[in-house]
């Protein structure tokens, strides 16, 4: 049709309806993307920007490093800044090793801390240094830069790491430590920066003077020995508000919380600083005030790391009843021992890519398990994307099965003990659990302790109100049944595979929980011992099932 004659002379079929073939004709084309939008939404480009940006910090601080402290004291700090770098990063990471973040985000962290941020901490400190001694005069700028104007600046340039971790990779927030262990490892890198300033300078102070090493290794001593981890202290504070925020719903609470972390943050490191230009004060506050703050956080995040892994032991099982995990794996992946060792059975199996798979997998039912017990333990109920997210933890864990089947399958729980409160009246001396003859816990053989009353509102030993089990996975293995009703076990039945059909045993024993007796049991031959392996039922999910093989005929003994 030339576009001349309009909508009143179409060539070819016409839509019945005028409107919709005038609007169909004149309807604009799409909008072109500018390119700056492209290549904002282009990954490559922006992690390419970001690499350079930060080497650009990186470079701009070590010329201005070596302007102040020369190419000698750079190369002298640089060297003694290394010494306590990888031993605090590497503890901060090991606390956090129940569910790491992604390794990218901790490099970003210490990229961060490092380069930009001890960047802009240097820029901000030279200017309002000199505007101070303009106004106060040296001492009293000196004073004010130490315990003012040096804390509020760098606690903030080391958080806007976790803040910006926290709008981009916002799915991986989960916990407490997800925000802890950023922050202090942004921390970390910025005091490897500053002690390289810090070592320098005594270098260069003492080969002017004729002193050699000596107040060198004073400084290294007090700043690499004695307080490695002081910034990543006064950092984890922000990374704890951040963290907190995670479990509350309320808007303005999720803003006071990382705000309240940064005020904590700046009074500590404010302190510190003004304690270290008080002589013996320092040490006041060394051991009196910081030591107890540092083994108070130590005790806390053992305590987050204990919770994660009794999550993963007590929310799992529900999921084993559905059929998206083995029956022995609650056990496997609450027990860091069992996690180390399948890790290297995997590597062994595998190779390192299997390995790297497990510890994903490994992270995934450690964030379900935290996730399904946040859930439980909301007063609100689950959270409205609390579905979404399960799901999709469910499918991540359900893909992983077939390259991880037999690592999972060959690696089993080492046995372990757990400490059970004795019941009411018990003292010692007497029987574990009363005298001979008497159930463990009263007239049930496993019921409540005498005495004991369920919580207002709860079932004696059921989920909380409102908890569903886990749907189903629709391939999973037929021979795991049907789930059970939480908290009230099933009558036991032998496991079966559907290609087998219905399992049958003599008249008598249909119930015997491992399956029919032996052929000795009956007056019959007994049958030939075969290798250990898995019983002629069981099979994992996508295997072919097979019919239980024929049991092997007894051969006759040669004659010599």
């Amino acid at each position: 049709m030339d576009a001349s004659q309009g909508p009143d002379a179409p060539a070819g079929p016409v839509p019945p309806d005028r409107a919709a073939y005038e609007f169909a004709l004149y309807e604009p084309g799409p909008v072109e993307k500018s390119r700056l939008r492209t290549l904002a939404a282009n990954q490559t480009a922006r992690i390419t920007v970001l690499v350079t940006a930060l080497l650009g910090c990186a470079v701009t601080v070590a010329v201005m490093l070596g302007d102040t402290i020369g190419v000698q004291g750079l190369l002298v700090g640089a060297l003694l800044a290394l010494v306590p770098a990888p031993l605090v990063v590497s503890a901060i990471v090991w606390l956090g090793r129940v569910r790491p973040l992604p390794w990218k985000s901790l490099l970003f962290a210490f990229a961060w801390g490092s380069c930009a941020g001890a960047l802009v901490a240097l820029l901000a400190n030279s200017w309002s240094f000199d505007k101070l001694m303009d106004l106060k005069g040296e001492e009293d700028a000196e004073l004010l830069g130490l315990t003012i104007v040096a804390p509020v600046v760098e606690e903030c340039v080391k958080g806007l790491a976790v803040l910006l971790l926290f709008l981009t990779i916002r799915q991986s927030f989960r916990g407490v430590l997800d925000g802890l262990i950023p922050a202090a490892v942004s921390a970390a890198g910025f005091a490897f920066t500053e002690n390289i300033l810090y070592f320098g300078r005594e270098f260069a102070a003492s080969e002017d003077s004729g002193d050699g090493l000596g107040t060198t290794w004073g400084t290294f001593i007090a700043r690499g020995i004695m307080s490695p981890f002081a910034h990543p202290l006064f950092t984890s504070m922000i990374g704890l508000g951040f963290g907190l925020s995670l479990a509350v719903r309320s808007r303005p609470a999720r803003i006071l919380l990382p705000l309240g972390g940064y005020v904590c943050a700046v009074g500590l490191h404010a302190a510190w600083n003004g304690s270290a230009t008080q002589g013996l004060a320092f040490l006041g506050v060394y051991f009196l005030v910081m030591m107890p703050i540092l083994g108070g956080l130590v005790w806390y995040v053992v305590i987050v790391r204990r919770d994660q892994l009794r999550a993963v032991e007590d929310e799992l099982p529900g999921y084993v009843a559905a059929g998206w995990f083995r029956p022995h794996e609650p056990l496997l992946l609450s027990s860091m021992a069992d996690r180390s060792r399948a890790l290297r059975t995997a590597k062994a199996m595998l190779g390192p890519a299997g390995a790297a798979r497990l510890r994903a997998y490994q992270a995934d039912a450690t964030l379900l398990a935290e996730l399904r017990r946040r859930a439980s333990r909301s007063r609100k109920g689950p959270a409205p994307e609390y579905p979404e997210q399960e799901r999709e933890l469910l499918d991540r864990v359900w893909a992983a099965k077939p390259i991880l089947g037999r690592v999972i399958d060959h690696t089993m729980p080492s046995p372990r003990w757990r400490y059970i409160k004795p019941p009411p009246g018990w003292a010692p001396g007497m029987m574990p659990f009363g005298p001979p003859g008497t159930a463990p816990y009263g007239a049930a053989p496993y019921g409540a302790p005498t005495g004991w009353a369920p919580p207002p509102g709860t079932a004696a030993f059921g989920p909380p109100p409102g908890w569903l089990p886990p749907g189903r996975h629709p391939e999973a293995h037929p021979a795991w049944g049907p789930p059970p009703p939480y908290g009230v076990p099933a009558p036991w039945e032998p496991p079966r595979h559907a290609a087998n059909g219905a399992w049958s045993g003599p008249p008598g024993q249909s119930g015997a929980p491992w399956g029919p007796p032996p052929a000795s049991a009956a007056g019959g031959v007994p049958a030939q011992p075969g290798p250990l392996g898995p019983p002629a039922w069981y099979a994992r999910p996508g295997d072919t099932p097979q019919p239980p093989p024929p049991e092997a005929t007894p051969t006759e003994p040669r004659e010599s």
